[in-house]
């Protein structure tokens, strides 16, 4: 499985942790998600800057690249 970045269409509000910061994973048990961590496409402040959008964006080409060699 590859875990792509989620870029942000403009500065705002990140669309992978949908603003919370944690990226969260797996089966729920009750009302809990089994794996969490810090949102990497946000860097774990919850929203997205410009600086951001262009590193998920770079991030998934670089990821792409390797997947297609």
């Amino acid at each position: 499985m590859y875990d792509m970045a989620q870029p942000a269409a403009k500065p705002g509000k990140c669309p992978k942790c949908k603003g919370s910061g944690q990226y969260r994973w797996g089966a729920v048990v009750n009302g809990q998600s089994r794996h969490s961590g810090a949102c990497h496409s946000c860097g774990g402040k919850g929203y997205q800057d410009e600086s951001d959008i262009r590193r998920n964006i770079a991030y998934n080409r670089h990821k792409i690249a390797q997947i297609c060699l």
